[in-house]
């Protein structure tokens, strides 16, 4: 193992930052606000609401990695913490 080496971690389940925001507000017990946004918009808004896929392939691969756990449960993970350290509005 190379420590120069950089590697992008994944559980492999990709989604759209508006489906992000669905995931969180449910793990905070809260609803959604999304609100809805014109088509024709431009390169960087679009950039940021399509999905951010990333390719854990190597870590995989050269390292044997594999996630410790889902999307839901990290998401769950950090809302409890979040609403038990005081730090919410």
């Amino acid at each position: 193992m190379d420590a120069s080496q950089t590697y992008l971690v994944s559980d492999g389940e990709d989604v759209s930052t508006p489906e992000l925001i669905r995931r969180i507000a449910t793990s905070l017990g809260r609803p959604a606000r999304l609100l809805p946004v014109p088509p024709a918009l431009p390169a960087e808004v679009e950039r940021l609401l399509d999905s951010l896929v990333i390719d854990s392939s190597k870590i995989r691969r050269e390292l044997g990695w594999t996630p410790p756990f889902t999307m839901e449960q990290g998401l769950a993970e950090t809302a409890q913490w979040f609403q038990g350290s005081g730090n919410h509005a």
